[in-house]
């Protein structure tokens, strides 16, 4: 009897090793299983809730298929990430995908950090390459090939206080011209017309784009010509008269907008947010597109794009191209605007239902959306973000050290000249 149970108990421990291997045989496996998926690291420059919308539309593409997993990780902001991406390309360590600013493409294209997206672009179909609006299709090319995905984008608009035009009998301007006559009569009543952030250079750069001008063209300067000239006197006139204010130290001209203190304020299409945050219930507000100068429009498109890595294995390519045309779908574009407040990157998403939708709830987007058709990117060039720099000290001179604009834009001509030279 003693010996039956010694081969039963015996039997049993054998039975349970052999259930505990076969068991960790199947864990092994759906482990191996879940490894097969390759996968593609992103860096962004987001964080708080535009990280974690990014992360729930990566979500839907994660879930969508079976072969790839998109990690998202954030680096604070873009300057770090810029530096980040700096450091990781000396020591060959970058992620398959991150974000950039369409205006350092160059650079990143001239160093050999970006991998060409011609493929991408035309293993879509022409329709659907031709749906996404011309200026971030432009934003997106380097020397005529495209070398980023849009993702976020904005423009910039007018808003204006509804009260104030209704009290002074005043409509929304359509010009800048009208603008400026508005001042002439809100400057009685200690009201700007116009309040800007702490620069106006993007609606130099829009009035330039409307008149015509490039700032650069290949070797072409033309930030010191007569109507470029021209066109920051309009603005720096308005000033010296009262009519127009900067931001200043305050970096941006929202709080100060909902204060009443201007009529309108030029900003990103972005701020609807920051001014639905900072506005009183009471504040009675609205969205258009910005004045057109000397009878045509223009507005700047800011924002980020996305770009494929040097060093990217050919699996890593082939999920990252299929994650970047998950992101321009309209569906996940219109998806991830009315999520965050930046505009769809096709017309079909705009024309979409849900997007529709959005806008009739949220009537201040609309003055983006029909921005649009008249929107264009700053044609960039290797060394874009030392003329940045330059172009703000630039504008920063004029506005506070009351260095005449000639002046000013000419020392600039000079700078870019030799940025062009050293590169």
């Amino acid at each position: 009897m003693k010996k039956r149970n010694k081969l039963v108990r015996y039997f049993l421990a054998a039975l349970a090793v052999s259930f505990v291997v076969t068991l960790a045989g199947a864990n092994s496996n759906v482990q191996a299983a879940a490894t097969k998926k390759t996968k593609i690291t992103l860096w962004t420059g987001l964080t708080g809730v535009y990280e974690k919308d990014l992360q729930q539309i990566t979500n839907g593409f994660n879930k969508s298929q079976s072969k790839y997993h998109v990690v998202l990780t954030s680096q604070g902001t873009y300057d770090k990430m810029n530096q980040k991406v700096m450091a990781a390309a000396k020591s060959n360590n970058l992620p398959v995908l991150g974000m950039a600013l369409y205006t350092s493409l160059p650079d990143y294209q001239h160093n050999g950090f970006i991998q060409n997206l011609n493929p991408l672009y035309k293993s879509m179909s022409k329709k659907s390459v031709n749906d996404i609006y011309t200026s971030f299709r432009e934003g997106s090319k380097v020397n005529g090939s495209y070398y980023s995905v849009p993702l976020s984008k904005s423009v910039r608009v007018l808003y204006y206080n509804k009260d104030i035009l209704k009290k002074y009998n005043l409509s929304v301007p359509k010009t800048w011209k009208q603008m400026r006559a508005d001042g002439k009569i809100l400057k009685q009543h200690q009201i700007y017309a116009y309040g800007f952030d702490q620069s106006f250079q993007m609606e130099w750069e829009g009035m330039l784009h409307a008149a015509g001008v490039t700032p650069i063209s290949g070797k072409k300067i033309a930030v010191n010509t007569k109507p470029s000239i021209k066109a920051a006197n309009f603005v720096l006139n308005m000033v010296k008269d009262g009519t127009a204010k900067s931001a200043g130290s305050n970096v941006y001209w929202t709080q100060s907008f909902v204060n009443g203190q201007s009529a309108f304020y030029i900003g990103s299409s972005a701020a609807v947010a920051s001014i639905k945050e900072a506005a009183k219930k009471s504040f009675n507000w609205g969205a258009a597109v910005v004045p057109s100068y000397q009878g045509k429009s223009g507005t700047e498109v800011a924002g980020n794009d996305l770009v494929l890595f040097k060093g990217a294995s050919k699996a890593e390519k082939t999920g990252a191209y299929k994650y970047l045309k998950y992101l321009i779908k309209p569906s996940v574009t219109a998806k991830w605007a009315e999520a965050t407040g930046y505009v769809p990157v096709s017309k079909k998403a705009v024309k979409s239902k849900s997007y529709q939708k959005f806008l009739k709830e949220n009537p201040y987007d609309q003055a983006a959306v029909a921005s649009l058709p008249d929107s264009f990117s700053q044609k960039a060039f290797v060394g874009f973000n030392q003329y940045y720099t330059d172009s703000n000290t630039a504008f920063d001179s004029m506005l506070n050290k009351k260095t005449p604009a000639k002046k000013a834009l000419d020392n600039l001509a000079k700078q870019t000249k030799t940025t062009l030279a050293g590169n």
